[in-house]
């Protein structure tokens, strides 16, 4: 067998395209870099936010409210809504205290029932003819810890009831919550009414009685004093990058 090497061969080695260097290190950098910014973001968010000083809420702790009539709240479903709902009323005296959430899990059980409430009032208190409507929050933010900015330590939702409050009532409503400010706590005593008609077939308290039981309560911000830092150094560096862009393009 020959040993001498075929003259295609080199043909076809000489008529080979030269293929191009790979620039696989600087397209997996390309792909890396925007996923550890990302990352540095996000875990920078998170120890900023560890970071946040925090309000002392035990001032906020609404005391001397009337114990709930039920500890824990029943569910009403359509198969047991009027066994369960009698078995609610039997165990519910008038005038006893009762929370939303209990409302919210068998309407059914307190409808008609005389009930008394207890809750923050929220938002606006929407003057009507004869009286006014308010939205009172009974939640751990109403009556334990106080609004988000004070603490930012999320427990649960905002839960509560619309509440009709008639001429001679609503008056006493100094202010309402809002962000950084709890609203006046109340407690009123009236009617449950499960469709009300004025309300558009809601669920409402018809109030008969109202006392404040504790007056609104403003919460400052604290200063954060390592937000104001990363704040200042990346102003610092976005400017700094501004200035070293304008420079070079003169240089151009």
């Amino acid at each position: 067998m020959s040993n001498t090497p075929s003259p295609f061969r080199h043909r076809r080695r000489r008529n080979q395209t030269p293929r191009p260097p790979r620039r696989r290190g600087r397209t997996r950098w390309l792909l890396i870099t925007p996923i550890v910014g990302l990352t540095l973001i996000v875990l920078g968010i998170v120890a900023l936010e560890a970071a946040a000083p925090q309000v002392d809420t035990t001032d906020l702790v609404v005391e001397d409210l009337p114990p709930l009539a039920l500890e824990e709240g029943r569910s009403c479903t359509r198969q047991t809504d009027d066994v369960v709902a009698a078995e609610i009323r039997a165990e519910v005296p008038p005038g006893a205290r009762i929370s939303s959430t209990q409302v919210f899990r068998c309407p059914a059980a307190y409808d008609g029932l005389e009930v008394s409430y207890a809750g923050e009032v929220v938002g606006e208190v929407l003057p009507r003819a004869g009286g006014a409507w308010a939205q009172v929050n009974d939640d751990i933010y109403a009556l334990r810890v106080g609004p988000l900015v004070g603490h930012r330590e999320l427990d649960g939702f905002n839960t509560g009831l619309s509440v009709w409050l008639p001429d001679g009532l609503h008056e006493q409503i100094e202010e309402a919550g809002r962000a950084g400010r709890r609203g006046d706590v109340i407690l009123i005593r009236g009617t449950l009414l499960r469709t009300d008609p004025d309300d558009g077939a809601g669920l409402t308290i018809r109030a008969e009685e109202l006392e404040v039981v504790a007056p609104s309560v403003t919460i400052e911000d604290p200063l954060h004093v390592p937000q104001l830092i990363v704040a200042i150094v990346l102003a610092l560096l976005a400017a700094g990058a501004i200035v070293w862009s304008r420079i070079v393009a003169r240089r151009l």
